[in-house]
Order: C-alpha cells, then sequence, then structure tokens
C-alpha cells in the first residue's frame, strides 16, 4: 500500500462518499455499524450489520451534535 491509499478501514462503503453518518454501538448484537444521512436529509438510516434491525434517527431543529450513539436491537 503507498501512502496515498486509504487504509481498508477508512475506505467508504460504496454510494456513501462523502455522507454524513452516525456511529452506533447495536448493544444486542454487540457489533459497531453507521447510519448515513438519507437523500432527502430528514434522519440518518440503516440496518444493524449483524441481525438486519432497521434503525432511524430523524433529524431536527432540537437535535443534538453528538455522532455516536447505543441502539438496542429486537
Amino acid at each position: 500500500m503507498s501512502m496515498d491509499d486509504k487504509p481498508p478501514a477508512q475506505a467508504s462503503a460504496p454510494g456513501h462518499e462523502g455522507r454524513p453518518y452516525l456511529g452506533v454501538h447495536f448493544v444486542a448484537c454487540r457489533v459497531y455499524g453507521r447510519l448515513y444521512r438519507n437523500l432527502e436529509g430528514t434522519a440518518y438510516v440503516g440496518r444493524c450489520p449483524k441481525c438486519g434491525a432497521p434503525v432511524r434517527v430523524p433529524i431536527g431543529d432540537s437535535g443534538t451534535s453528538e455522532r455516536f450513539f447505543t441502539a438496542v436491537c429486537p
């Protein structure tokens, strides 16, 4: 790998280059994942990478500047 290459851990998922995301710890499944902002800019959406449970975090005026959250899978 040359100095110009990104390490694999920083590589973007296809279709998500440059899109804002939230980091999420899925407690019940003991995994981490990302929720990407939808194209409308109204929410961060995604699924648990292990069980596939859907997660949606709305974006609003009274929101938070936090970038990392915890979610509980069913």
